[in-house]
């Protein structure tokens, strides 16, 4: 089977051809699902010339751990499954409680991979969302929904490869839905990168303080260009 990109890097130069039209625009920002996506959001950013972040989700999570009670975004977002909290008949201090839960294991996460800065704003920008590839019951459909509650005004997903059903539902939640390379059948993701070893933490933090350069030099609303 033909393997169309040798490594994230590579993958992310293809993404950015196929993403031209948004190139340095002022309102644009790439967001990256660590940990893979990041080193293909990095090469979209470079390639456009607009400033690069990270996108952070976590689950808040039942008393037991069973049942998914919402979800909690970063940049700073939250949405709460309402049937389901009402089905188990939670009452507001356990609800309370598993939120806080969820918002320390987040802030972990974002402390370990995320060098010390503000969120960026997304109101009224662009907000491409970048990962690794996508399938059904993906986390960039809920990226999507969590980004659009922070006012952005056009949601884009951007991956490299991915199945046409799970393209498919990112549609309900995106304005775009880019893919340059939609295989079928669709394989395990690893067959369609020559390398496709792990995303340490460390690496994350470089590409981010990479894009960034000073952050002295950037503006009030986050990262700037680079």
């Amino acid at each position: 089977m033909l393997t169309p990109f040798s490594n994230r890097a590579q993958a992310g130069e293809v993404l950015a051809r196929s993403l031209s039209r948004y190139a340095g625009r002022h309102d644009v920002i790439v967001l990256g699902l660590p940990h893979g996506g990041v080193p293909i959001a990095f090469e979209v950013a470079r390639h456009l010339a607009v400033p690069l972040d990270l996108c952070f989700l976590e689950p808040i999570a039942s008393p037991h751990g069973d049942v998914t009670l919402g979800l909690l975004g970063w940049p700073p977002s939250q949405a709460l499954h309402d049937s389901v909290i009402s089905a188990l008949g939670m009452n507001d201090e356990l609800l309370r409680q598993a939120t806080a839960q969820a918002w320390r294991r987040l802030r972990q996460r974002i402390h370990h991979l995320r060098p010390p800065a503000p969120p960026p704003a997304l109101h009224g920008r662009t907000v491409i969302l970048v990962d690794e590839w996508v399938a059904q019951s993906h986390p960039l459909r809920d990226a999507a929904g969590l980004v659009r509650r922070l006012g952005a005004h056009v949601v884009v997903a951007a991956v490299p490869v991915g199945s046409r059903e799970g393209l498919q539902t990112l549609t309900e939640q995106c304005d775009d839905v880019i893919c340059p390379w939609q295989p079928m059948p669709f394989d395990a993701p690893s067959s369609f990168y020559a390398d496709f070893r792990l995303v340490t933490e460390d690496e994350v933090r470089a590409l981010l303080l990479r894009a960034w350069g000073d952050w002295g030099t950037a503006g009030v609303d986050g990262p700037g260009a680079f």
